[in-house]
């Protein structure tokens, strides 16, 4: 009776935590359908103060990508994967 318990006690966990994982990954889609959408000019003439780099490392990332506006999130880890490439 006790294991029967302890296998309920289990499942009733795994159910939980499942539930809390599709809530928590619904606010992150909330918050990015929040988020305002930019030109690539427009992140581009900002880089400095957004991404810490350059006007042509932002354009430059944001063109590689197919960007033509995102969100400034998106713009981030795009321009974060574009400075990190190796250079062949």
């Amino acid at each position: 009776m006790a294991k029967e318990t302890t296998k309920e006690a289990r499942a009733t966990e795994t159910a939980e935590t499942k539930v809390e994982v599709v809530q928590e990954a619904s606010q992150k889609e909330q918050k990015a359908s929040r988020e305002s959408v930019y030109s690539a000019s427009e992140l581009a003439a900002n880089a400095k103060k957004v991404f810490g780099t350059r006007q042509e490392c932002v354009a430059a990332a944001l063109k590689a990508a197919g960007k033509t506006e995102c969100t400034v999130t998106e713009a981030k880890e795009i321009v974060g994967k574009f400075l990190k490439r190796e250079v062949k």
